[in-house]
């Protein structure tokens, strides 16, 4: 039989259905077995882990699809140790089967840094000193005496601390400052709609303390920003506390409530005059 008469032939044509369909089988096999391997179409959405403790989450049902990878550990204030602060993929995120989470801790102490010199700076050089070194303010407490505005010493836990000594990352400390007089009055800083952070910097410069703060909707670093505020003056006694309602910037009643605070009525008139000399004393003042 010639090649022509074969490639005619009922043979050829048999043989031909047989090798398209034995290569369609095994594109569809091949296909298969790679979706099942790569679990290609099956995603798993990522669960919310901050804020939980990395000892209860480990070998949890809800991670069972994914892998956890600490990126770091870091000391925060106030935290239990082995809380999760921050998460990557974000929660909700779509992802396959497998995927790491890469996670940061709250370590259980703070890495040491050297205490500042804050003694005989005026009060806004000695908080950006204690903020540059990673510190923060406890309670600025006033005296009187000749020089005013002057810091004259720097305490750490009812104790007074030298600059250089050791002193963990975050932790306050307590400043004690000159003034010509425990009654002059200070501007109120513009801390409305500023974060947490900023808002407690402004307050440590301008000489006020921070007082009793209330928290709405979900707690976030750099997101829970100041919606209103009490005293509600714009001149307050020199290491007044000042209360904070704070409210995180993705909440619908963020706005609200800042435009309601700017409605209300404000004190135009100081709570002292700054030429007031009597001798009165608040509770953060010492001899």
């Amino acid at each position: 039989m010639g090649f022509v008469s074969f490639v005619k032939s009922k043979t050829f044509f048999k043989h031909l259905l047989l090798i398209l369909a034995s290569f369609l089988v095994l594109i569809f096999i091949t296909s298969f077995l790679l979706k099942i391997y790569t679990r290609h179409g099956k995603e798993y959405s990522v669960p919310k882990i901050t804020g939980l403790k990395l000892q209860d989450i480990e070998n949890s049902e809800q991670l069972r699809h994914f892998e956890l990878m600490v990126m770091d550990s870091v000391y925060k204030e106030g935290v239990e140790w082995g809380t999760v602060l921050t998460q990557d993929p974000s929660e909700g995120s779509l992802v396959k089967s497998g995927r790491k989470i890469y996670i940061t801790v709250a370590s259980q102490s703070g890495e040491t840094v050297l205490m500042p010199n804050c003694k005989d700076k005026s009060i806004k050089a000695a908080v950006q000193s204690l903020i540059d070194a990673g510190l923060r303010v406890g309670t600025i407490m006033y005296r009187t005496g000749e020089i005013n505005g002057i810091v004259t010493n720097q305490r750490y836990r009812g104790k007074e601390i030298n600059s250089g000594s050791d002193i963990q990352y975050g932790e306050r400390v307590d400043l004690i400052v000159e003034v010509h007089s425990t009654t002059q009055a200070v501007s109120m800083p513009d801390i409305l709609s500023k974060t947490e952070n900023d808002a407690e910097v402004l307050l440590w410069k301008a000489g006020l303390n921070t007082g009793r703060r209330t928290y709405q909707g979900k707690q976030e670093a750099g997101h829970m920003r100041v919606v209103s505020f009490s005293p509600n003056s714009q001149r307050l006694l020199i290491g007044s506390a000042v209360n904070l309602t704070l409210v995180n910037d993705s909440e619908s009643a963020y706005n609200k409530q800042i435009e309601a605070f700017k409605k209300s009525d404000k004190d135009e008139e100081p709570l002292i005059e700054e030429n007031d000399t009597d001798d009165v004393e608040l509770p953060q003042n010492i001899e």
